[in-house]
């Protein structure tokens, strides 16, 4: 866990992190071999992460999906910046589900913050972690 918490502190220092870990996650997934749509949801799977998030979201994200995730499931629900961050999966497959994308799509972008089942899910969580700074 504290390896996440660190990669969170070097991903935040960058500017444009965003753009750059959404762009970087593709292009590690080319690279794997990934196909199309799998390359898409690397593209779109942050979407909904609002650009106000700061880095006591983020560790706080990690420690409640660690150590209190009925908590971290009801603080979710509502507007706030940090229940926008801690909902972004679900909400940006909605975003995505709402543009026409596949349910394929929709179903790796909604996940890509849970233990990853299938083998599409696991090359996605692989290049998002490789993505990271």
């Amino acid at each position: 866990m504290l390896h996440r918490v660190q990669q969170t502190v070097r991903y935040l220092g960058a500017a444009g992190a965003d753009d750059r870990h959404a762009t970087e996650t593709a292009r590690i997934l080319r690279e794997l071999g990934a196909d199309h749509e799998l390359i898409v949801a690397g593209l779109l799977h942050d979407r909904a992460k609002p650009s106000a998030t700061r880095l006591w979201h983020r560790v706080g994200g990690v420690l409640l999906s660690r150590f209190a995730p009925f908590v971290r499931v009801r603080l979710a629900r509502g507007d706030s910046t940090f229940a926008r961050y801690l909902d972004h999966a679900r909400r940006g497959a909605e975003l995505a589900q709402g543009d026409g994308a596949s349910d394929r799509v929709v179903r790796l972008i909604a996940r890509h913050h849970e233990r990853p089942l299938a083998a599409d899910e696991r090359l996605l969580a692989r290049a998002d972690r490789e993505a990271l700074p």
